[in-house]
C-alpha cells in the first residue's frame, strides 16, 4: 500500500522524537557477527534491522519461521489497548509507527494492512468504556476519534453493525499476516547477507566470564560477538542456563482462518462479541476469548461457533469454511510487561521477550540495534531490563 511520508510524520513523528529517549552511556562494543535465536516476529525484524546495519547475522529457529506464538496470533497493529500505562502505550505507539516506517521503507513489500480499527458497542454503559479508553489515549497525543453511526456504517459497507450506542476509529492502525510478515523480513534480511538456519536447536553456550563465546547447537557451535534471545517461551530455558531469571506466564485462546473469501474488510474490527479482520491473501481471522477454551468442547466446535458468530456481522461468511483452527499461547513476562536488555552481567547477550510482540517488533530491534551496535541505552527501555527480576527465585 502506498503511505504518504507527510501522514505518517504527522501521526507519530517517532523518528524525531527519538532522541527524547536516548542518552550517551557505554562503549559500544565491535560487532561483525550476532546470533538471533528466534525466528518469530521478533528475530525475523531483528535480523532485518541488523543486517541493514551491515553486521552479519544468523538466525538460529528450532522448527520453522514463525512456527510458534507469532504464528498463532491474530496480529493487531495497536497501542489504542494499551490505555492502563502510559510508558507501555507510549512504546506501543512508536510499534505501530515503525510498521508504518517499514512499509515506506520496504516500498510495500510486507503484508501489512495499516487502514484503520474499529470498535463499536451495542450497550451505552459499554460505549461509554470505549470512550473514556479514547479520551485517556488522545490526551497522551494518540490519534483517534469517535464516529456516528452513518459513518461507521461508511466505512464498514458490508457489515450488519446492529444497535450502535456508540463508536470509534483509530486511523493509524492495522494488522499483519504473521506467517507471510515474517518470511517477507527474513528474505530482506537475507538479502542483506543474513543466514537463517532451520530446524536447529540450541542446546547451550560456550561462556567465558561475562560474555558467550559460541552457541552451541544440535548441529554444532557457532561463534557469535553477541546473542539475541527471541525464542518466545524458549527463552526462558535458554536465560536461565546461564544464570539468568527470565519468569514467563501464558495465556491461551482460539483463532479461526476461514478459506480465501472475497476482499470484504479492509479494517481490524471490534464489534460486540466480535474481533475480526481480512488478511490481504483474502482470509479471514477472528478470535475467541482469551480467557481459556472450553476445555468441554472439541476445538473443531469452538472454531464453527467462532465462523457462526462472525457471520452474523458479516453474513458473506455464512458460507465460508474453516480452514484452520489454532489453539493459541501467548508469551506473557511475569509482570505483563516487555523484558528488553542485557542478560544479567553478561554484555553480549540481551534479551527481547513481550506480549504484544507483534506490534511492538519495529521499535524493540532498532532499540536493540542501537543498544547493541552504538552503546547507547535507550532510557524508555528502562522500566523494561532483565534486571528487575534478579530478586526473584527460579521456579
Amino acid at each position: 500500500m502506498s503511505i504518504d511520508r507527510r501522514d505518517f510524520l504527522r501521526l507519530f513523528g517517532a523518528t524525531a522524537t527519538t532522541a527524547a529517549f536516548v542518552r550517551p552511556g557505554f562503549a559500544a562494543p565491535s560487532l561483525n557477527h550476532v546470533v538471533v535465536i528466534g525466528g518469530g516476529i521478533l528475530g525475523a525484524t531483528l535480523a532485518y534491522t541488523l543486517a541493514r546495519r551491515g553486521v552479519q547475522v544468523t538466525v538460529l529457529e528450532k522448527s520453522a519461521p514463525a512456527s510458534g506464538v507469532t504464528g498463532e496470533s491474530f496480529a493487531y497493529l495497536n497501542a489504542s489497548t494499551k490505555a492502563d500505562d502510559r510508558p507501555y502505550h507510549v512504546l506501543n505507539a512508536l510499534g505501530v509507527a515503525g510498521w508504518h516506517r517499514l512499509q515506506i521503507e520496504l516500498q510495500g513489500a510486507l503484508p501489512v494492512r495499516l487502514n484503520g480499527a474499529i470498535q463499536w458497542r451495542s450497550e451505552s454503559g459499554q460505549a461509554e468504556e470505549i470512550f473514556a479508553t479514547l479520551r485517556r489515549v488522545q490526551e497522551w497525543g494518540y490519534s483517534g476519534r469517535r464516529i456516528d453511526e452513518v459513518t461507521l456504517r461508511a466505512l464498514l459497507p458490508k457489515a450488519v453493525t446492529g444497535p450502535v450506542a456508540g463508536a470509534v476509529l483509530y486511523e493509524q492502525e492495522g494488522a499483519l499476516d504473521p506467517v507471510a510478515t515474517v518470511e517477507a523480513l527474513l528474505d530482506q534480511a537475507k538479502k542483506l547477507g543474513a543466514t537463517v538456519r532451520f530446524p536447529v536447536e540450541v542446546t547451550g553456550f560456550d561462556v567465558s566470564g561475562n560474555r558467550v563465546r559460541a552457541v552451541k547447537t544440535t548441529e554444532g557451535e557457532i561463534e557469535a560477538d553477541a546473542v539475541v534471545l527471541a525464542a518466545g517461551h524458549g527463552s526462558e530455558a535458554l536465560a536461565r542456563s546461564i544464570g539468568v531469571k527470565l519468569p514467563l506466564k501464558s495465556s491461551k485462546g482460539i483463532l479461526i482462518h476461514t478459506d480465501r473469501q472475497p476482499g470484504l474488510l479492509e479494517r481490524v474490527v471490534f464489534g460486540p462479541g466480535i474481533t475480526i479482520k481480512q488478511d490481504p491473501d483474502g482470509h479471514f481471522v477472528s478470535s475467541g476469548a482469551y480467557q481459556g477454551s472450553d476445555a468441554g468442547s472439541p476445538l473443531e466446535e469452538q472454531g464453527q461457533r467462532i465462523l457462526e458468530n462472525a457471520a452474523r456481522f458479516f453474513p458473506q461468511l455464512s458460507n465460508a469454511r474453516v480452514a484452520k483452527v489454532i489453539s493459541g499461547t501467548r508469551v506473557l513476562p511475569a509482570d505483563g510487561f516487555p523484558v528488553v536488555g542485557f542478560a544479567g552481567d553478561f554484555r553480549n547477550v540481551y534479551v527481547t521477550v513481550t506480549h504484544s510482540a507483534v506490534t511492538l517488533a519495529p521499535v524493540l530491534a532498532r532499540f536493540a540495534a542501537q543498544e547493541l551496535l552504538d552503546g547507547v541505552p535507550v532510557d524508555i527501555l528502562a522500566p523494561y531490563r532483565p534486571s528487575r527480576f534478579a530478586c526473584l527465585p527460579f521456579h
